[in-house]
């Protein structure tokens, strides 16, 4: 018996997350913001890819994340950039927060110092990775800050 109460919690539990996840993508105001990214909207795309995030439906995520920096949308490329990272992708991350950076963007500076740090895609520089958390932190980023305080 408590094996069969676990099955239909199980099975309802499942067809109300496939309800959910309907609702939302066939909200208008969701079509709305993907149509938006359609016509060169790239905060729409981005909007539409974080909630293809939040869902867990990455490849789609990233697919709008592209549009987004595509149409030179700052955050739409660091999303990107996250997403490539999550996947073992480090190569064009590396170039999207150099240029970020170059830009003045703190998030940006933030990452590529971690790159430099940890050495993904660079060799290890812990004096160019000093200098991007600096730069990064007089930009605003908190957390570029508090890594200065343990450096």
């Amino acid at each position: 018996m408590l094996l069969f109460l676990s099955f239909v919690i199980y099975i309802f539990g499942q067809n109300f997350e496939d309800e959910i996840q309907k609702r939302i993508f066939e909200n208008p105001k969701f079509i709305d913001y993907d149509n938006n990214c359609t016509n060169g909207d790239s905060w729409a795309c981005s909007e539409v890819g974080m909630t293809y995030y939040k869902y867990q439906k990455n490849d789609k995520a990233l697919q709008y994340f592209t549009k987004a920096c595509d149409i030179k949308f700052g955050v739409g490329c660091e999303l990107k950039s996250f997403m490539l990272m999550t996947k073992g992708e480090f190569k064009e991350p590396f170039e999207i927060f150099t240029k970020s950076c170059e830009n003045n963007s703190s998030y940006g500076c933030l990452n590529l110092a971690k790159m430099y740090d940890l050495g993904y895609e660079t060799n290890i520089n812990k004096q160019k990775a000093t200098d991007l958390y600096i730069k990064s932190c007089k930009l605003g980023d908190r957390g570029a800050c508090e890594m200065l305080n343990v450096r």
